[in-house]
């Protein structure tokens, strides 16, 4: 019978969090861009967690259970029988925390899974003969079974002819198909591909299998019954590689015609039937819909994690779940359901998520975002507001896997400094790190140097360009093949009193390519001087929203400087003024959240916990979220898949970060200002 297993997502996260070693490799695919959702694209929302990771699973809906079989937890393309899994559980659609632990026996990968009269149907699959570190062995099954939910019990149908992995089947009517994949033989090299699909009538198995040939050779690829059709889409062909081919088989008739090919290169492609249409989706994380008949594929959705070899199940309201699946080498371990049928929710937030953070930084790390890890480095140890004493500061670096929240250390930063400002080149290769605030032995005050990080070989370098004086709390960006640096402090607590806070107001720049130098006067100047403000660029402007003066008081104004004019303009102000906020991007609107804002009707500052929006084009600013779920005076704020990922591990003196995952273009479009409860 089946064993309750309630994996709460915060819980789920806990248990993958300090899983540090974790061994992985690269997939196929470059992580897609950012998709366009400007439109209004629905992205697919993280909802719960699975127990494991993985991928090349099976997987069907019944009765409101998704039930999930077997798949690859190891090394990709480095197979052994360790690394297969030999899970069985099904999950609640009504509540995708609820899981059950199913009884099964078989470690196996690549065995889809069918529903059928309330049973669940196994074909094939491959297991691994050999141990870890032993040469592969790897063997297609012949097996067919079928397993009864009210007992718990499993019973053989009828073998198929030969073994068979990598294929997908569908069930119309009492008919078992099985169509493509190839036959592995540890004895032999290589895959023994199938030109036939095979047809067993489960109301009666013991007619055994037919054969009916198919136009083509392929495997990885998505079989999806609808109506008296069974559509098969892309996968790998025998001849040729990943296709976006698509093909109809026409049961009436028992012809095969071409439909559209899908969009996208389709190998390890997911998809299932969902209110009389074909949704599915591949490495790019769009997801698209099609029935037949209809000469082309629509766009419906897109995932937050991209991935493939993945599975795809509709539910009960008509939303697609995705499980599963791999992407730039990890296997995400968040169910996402994309809202196709059931109505959206009407706040931004799209999750919040409390997990350990095996770093000591409390605040003010330098942070890099790429393939979907945040990379952090530096920072302060304290949640104390001015603690600088030496032992405060940190070099320590660690990356968090966004797709598993999993940590990993990296190299150290190659000094002690909090409030580094940092930009990513834009091929993705390496980050560039720069100033900062940290103790030289004798004093805490700001820094000059620039440091890049190299990702492949997760080292850092001394390259320059430098500062020729020392600054902190400034922006930083890249315009035109050059770093910008906008603002900022240079504070030495040497100095005499009333010099020793020099807020600057040249623009330096640097070229990118450049060899290692100092950065240089540009000759523009600040209209007001400026530092802890937030700082971002559209298109060719760069805007500067907040922050503080000189003898510590706020920066009511906001401007922004035309790289191409040269010139600078000022732009309207949120509601209200914010020190040290954090603004982001997304098209031509700009995102600004954190900080410290005056207290209403009272004096002091307090954290300010809404995020506002600034649409460049309109010159309009509006409240998104009235109140996010927790203090944001330390906080750092990314782009992530066109949403927002909000970051802060100053919450609590444990070691615990909190992440809130904001889509909020699901409310730029809304008449309403939405709170986050």
């Amino acid at each position: 019978m089946p064993m309750s297993l309630r994996v709460h997502p915060l819980l789920a996260a806990f248990a993958l969090a300090f899983s540090l070693n974790t061994t992985v490799s690269a997939q196929h695919f470059a992580m897609p861009d950012d998709p366009d959702v400007s439109s209004g694209l629905p992205i697919a929302e993280p909802s719960s967690s699975i127990p494991r990771p993985t991928t090349s699973f099976g997987s069907a809906s019944s009765n409101g259970w998704i039930y999930v079989m077997g798949g690859y937890t190891g090394r990709p393309h480095d197979y052994h029988r360790e690394g297969q899994s030999g899970d069985f559980y099904r999950i609640n659609v009504h509540d995708l925390d609820h899981m059950e632990m199913l009884p099964n026996e078989l470690r196996v990968q690549s065995a889809p899974l069918e529903a059928w009269n309330g049973k669940i149907i196994r074909t094939g699959g491959m297991v691994a003969l050999n141990a870890p570190g032993e040469l592969a062995r790897l063997q297609s099954l012949d097996s067919v079974a079928i397993f009864d939910p009210e007992t718990g019990g499993w019973e053989n149908l009828p073998a198929m002819p030969s073994g068979r992995s990598s294929h997908d089947t569908a069930v119309i009517g009492s008919h078992l198909h099985v169509i493509g994949g190839w036959t592995l033989d540890p004895d032999a090299d290589g895959g023994s591909w199938h030109a036939d699909a095979l047809v067993l009538d489960l109301e009666n198995p013991a007619a055994g299998w037919s054969s009916i040939p198919m136009p083509f050779e392929r495997r990885a690829l998505a079989t999806v019954a609808i109506g008296d059709h069974i559509a098969v889409i892309g996968g790998m062909a025998s001849k040729g590689g990943p296709t976006s081919d698509v093909e109809l088989y026409d049961l009436t008739t028992g012809s095969w015609s071409d439909g559209p090919s899908f969009p996208s290169e389709a190998f390890g492609v997911a998809g299932d039937r969902v209110d009389g249409r074909i949704v599915a989706s591949s490495s790019d994380g769009l997801v698209y819909s099609w029935a037949p008949g209809e000469d082309d594929w629509v766009k419906v959705g897109t995932m937050t994690f991209p991935r493939f070899f993945h599975q795809m199940v509709g539910d009960h309201n008509g939303d697609v779940i995705t499980i599963g699946g791999i992407s730039r080498g990890m296997r995400p371990a968040h169910l996402e359901r994309l809202h196709l049928g059931s109505v959206e929710p009407s706040d931004a937030m799209v999750r919040h998520w409390v997990i350990p953070t095996p770093s000591a930084a409390k605040n003010r790390q330098g942070f890099f975002v790429r393939d979907g890890w945040i990379y952090m480095f530096g920072g302060n140890n304290s949640t104390g507001q001015h603690d600088f004493e030496a032992g405060n500061f940190l070099d320590e670096a660690w990356k968090l896997n966004l797709a598993t929240m999993t940590w990993r250390r990296t190299a150290d930063y190659p000094m002690r400094r909090q409030s580094i400002q940092s930009h990513m080149a834009d091929d993705g290769l390496t980050g560039f790190a720069l100033g900062g605030f940290g103790h030289d032995g004798t004093a805490a005050r700001t820094h000059v140097e620039g440091y890049t990080y190299d990702f492949k070989t997760d080292s850092w370098s001394s390259t320059g360009p430098d500062l020729e004086v020392s600054r902190s709390q400034f922006g930083l960006v890249e315009q035109g093949g050059r770093y910008w640096v906008f603002g900022g402090l240079d504070y030495d607590p040497r100095r005499e009193e009333g010099d020793q806070f020099r807020h600057k107001i040249e623009v330096l720049t640097a070229a990118t390519d450049g060899d290692a130098g100092l950065f240089e006067d540009s000759g523009l100047r600040l209209r007001t001087p400026r530092r802890a403000f937030g700082g971002v660029l559209v298109e060719d402007k760069y805007y500067m929203l907040g922050g503080m003066r000189e003898d510590f008081q706020l920066v009511d104004d906001c401007e922004a400087f035309d790289f191409e004019s040269r010139s600078w303009e000022s732009i309207p102000s949120p509601e209200r003024t914010r020190l040290s906020p954090e603004a982001v991007a997304i098209g031509h609107r700009i995102f600004l959240a954190g900080g410290m804002s005056p207290k209403v009707g009272s004096e002091g500052l307090e954290p300010n916990r809404s995020l506002e929006m600034f649409d460049t084009r309109t010159g309009a600013w509006r409240t998104i979220v009235e109140e996010l779920p927790f203090s944001l005076r330390h906080i750092r704020m990314m782009p992530f898949r066109s949403q927002l990922l909000i970051f802060t591990s100053h919450e609590s003196d444990s070691n615990m970060a909190h992440m809130v995952l904001l889509n909020p273009m699901k409310m730029v479009n809304e008449s309403s200002i939405a709170a986050v409860n």
